[in-house]
């Protein structure tokens, strides 16, 4: 494995972060993975909880598209490229802005895995260890078919079965809050009752300029959409019209 080291002297003389430190955690993580054709770009910059991984593993990366200047990653174009990069090699970006005297620290993740973390290193070597978890099933065809709770499984365990300080455990997932605009949508839509139609359900027609459809069923042909006025309907002649839904009542009227 090739790591290359993105950062600037001041910021790891401040942070009390040293690069042979840094390089040790990621070769003690990957010691179990053949890593031969893998690079690892480790991002030590200043910023405001910017921590994260990207794993770029599914096809081969060559140097001409090590920089980006798009997207999270671009702040890679603020150094040059290393000049003894493979000719092709799977990648794993980190990026780490969390000063070291932040420690110990709690950090919520995109997957709702609460992470606590002792130190700097201990984030280092749980965020790699996540990041490798997909390299190995990607590329060594391991753990398959597993996704980012599985890996955050597998790093926590791995990192802590080296002795790293770091505890994790998946949230329950938040319960939606509905919008309030969208709630006072529906609390003045005179249309509410209509949006609950399912395919195949009955209307009648109550308004027809033409007097060709009047006091007739029709059928619903698809479901109403939430900021719809009209109804997708068929009518007995086997035609589809977009019917405003002020001219249709659900109940059908019995002219028995």
């Amino acid at each position: 494995m090739k790591v290359y080291f993105f950062t600037n002297p001041a910021y790891l003389d401040k942070n009390k972060i040293k690069q042979d430190t840094c390089l040790s955690i990621l070769e003690k993580v990957a010691s179990s993975s053949d890593t031969s054709e893998l690079v690892t770009a480790l991002y030590l910059t200043r910023g405001h909880r910017h921590n994260r991984g990207t794993a770029f593993v599914r096809k081969w990366m060559t140097p001409s598209n090590f920089i980006t200047t798009r997207g999270k990653w671009s702040l890679t174009h603020q150094w040059d490229l290393p000049e003894n990069l493979p000719e092709k090699f799977k990648l794993i970006r980190i990026r780490l802005d969390s000063e070291y005297y932040l420690y110990p620290k709690k950090e919520l993740d995109t997957y709702g895995w609460l992470f606590e973390y002792e130190t700097f290193y201990d984030h280092l070597a749980v965020l790699f260890a996540h990041e490798l978890h997909h390299f190995r099933r990607y590329h060594l065809n391991l753990h398959p078919g597993e996704g980012e709770h599985a890996a955050n499984r597998w790093a926590l365990i791995r990192a802590q079965n080296l002795g790293f300080r770091v505890e994790g455990k998946r949230q329950p997932p938040r319960k939606k809050r509905t919008p309030i605009r969208h709630r006072i949508r529906t609390l003045f839509d005179p249309f509410a009752e209509y949006r609950h139609l399912k395919p195949g359900d009955k209307i009648t027609i109550t308004r027809d300029p033409r007097k060709i459809y009047l006091n007739q069923s029709a059928i619903l042909v698809r479901p109403v959409r939430s900021n719809s006025k009209r109804v997708v309907i068929q009518t007995g002649d086997g035609k589809i019209w977009r019917w405003p839904m002020a001219w249709v009542r659900i109940k059908t009227i019995d002219l028995s």
